[in-house]
């Protein structure tokens, strides 16, 4: 008979106010070996009604996957600003860590563009979008894979690729199974999308995110004095502020809507589990946003895990030490995090953390690295596979 196996949440050990659990027994969807088998990785075509195109997304497909009956949980895995569905497996290695670990889950990997994961209030052009590069973040972007007949990404990462998965492969098809999580505009995207669609996820991580959209200071973070963007400027603003207009439009109560730090305001106690982290060097100070989520959430009593890296930047080295093993925590995840080395006596332009940020678009690329699962075996729950996988249902011989 069909037994399901459910692990309950662990996060009380990443609390300050507490001392940390012993460490719980490793998750039923991860299962080390000595000699890891091979999963595959394949790219599919998936034609997309939100968008009224086809679009490529990375599947992982763990070992054992191929020939057999069992059904498996799923990973949404979003990239950042400027990335594509490829950054995980040929960035972050993300197959190569999967069999390490032998995980027993299906990764999803979408390309969202530089949407943000939202449905924009801006309509594109499709064919001037493919002949000139219009209504394009990045015009030296490859027109035939970025133009889109209707920008609506966030129905098209919850509605039409959550249903293609389960369409097409052995998974289970229920909330309790399923997890999102990204790195930087994917992480923004993975609280986004897990907090306005609570329906569809268990679980969400933020890595290097952008947790509080409209935080605009002070920097660094102190506690009860955050101020935050009231209205949304007229004019133009730099090239983030002028492409995030272009998503969410003027009005205040839409970006409000989108915002993490928002949302979070109808979330409940056991509702959704979460998981933030980021570096203290990040090049658009994130953690000071991804603090103030945190406050948030321990005001409402949300468990949740909360990771500062000391020294850890907005880039792939924050991650690539953690790739093959997991590594220990030089101290509690939670707690007083070392205060960020930028400081600024007045808020920022709108929006704060993107206004510090002048560079090239084009050597932003937030390969997003393998950060939500590498720690599994790691004996401490202070790591978002631990959280991921504490709530995911796995039903044997299913």
């Amino acid at each position: 008979m069909n037994r399901a196996v459910v692990v309950g949440l662990a996060l009380a050990a990443c609390s300050s106010s507490s001392p940390p659990s012993p460490a719980p027994p490793s998750p039923p969807s991860v299962v080390p070996k000595a000699a890891a088998a091979a999963g595959r990785v394949v790219t599919a075509h998936v034609a997309s009604a939100a968008l009224g195109v086809t679009k490529d997304v990375v599947v992982y497909l763990p070992a054992g996957y191929e020939g057999g009956t069992k059904r498996y949980p799923v990973f949404y895995y979003l990239h950042g600003l400027a990335g594509d569905e490829t950054n995980w497996t040929q960035g972050g290695q993300l197959d190569q860590v999967a069999d390490q670990l032998a995980l027993q889950a299906i990764v999803v990997m979408p390309d969202g563009d530089n949407s943000f994961y939202t449905d924009a209030v801006t309509p594109m052009d499709y064919d001037k979008c493919l002949a000139e590069g219009a209504g394009m973040l990045i015009p030296t972007q490859a027109r035939k894979d970025t133009c889109v007949r209707t920008p609506n990404y966030e129905r098209w990462i919850t509605k039409d690729l959550v249903e293609w998965t389960d369409a097409t492969y052995r998974t289970i098809p229920k909330k309790s199974a399923r997890a999102i999580a990204g790195l930087s505009m994917g992480g923004f995207g993975a609280l986004e999308l897990s907090l306005r669609h609570k329906d569809l996820y268990a679980a969400a991580a933020s890595h290097s995110g952008i947790d509080a959209l409209l935080y605009q200071g002070p920097y660094p973070y102190v506690a009860g004095k955050v101020e935050l963007v009231k209205e949304i400027p007229a004019e133009a603003g730099d090239i983030y502020v002028r492409w995030l207009k272009l998503l969410l439009g003027n009005d205040i109560e839409n970006w409000r809507a989108h915002d993490p730090a928002f949302l979070v305001g109808t979330l409940q106690p056991g509702e959704l589990a979460l998981y933030l982290d980021c570096g203290t060097d990040d090049v658009f100070h994130f953690d000071n946003g991804m603090r103030y989520l945190h406050d948030l959430l321990a005001a409402r009593h949300i468990e949740h895990a909360f990771y500062v890296g000391e020294g850890g930047k907005h880039d792939f080295s924050f991650w690539r030490p953690r790739l093959p093993e997991p590594q220990p925590r030089p101290g509690p995840c939670v707690g007083r995090p070392p205060e960020s080395t930028f400081q600024s006596a007045a808020p920022l332009p709108f929006p704060g953390p993107l206004a510090r940020h002048r560079g090239e678009l084009a050597g932003h690329i937030p390969i997003a690295a393998w950060s939500a699962l590498i720690a599994v075996r790691a004996r401490s729950m202070c790591s978002a596979a631990a959280l991921i996988a504490s709530v995911i249902v796995a039903t044997e011989g299913v």
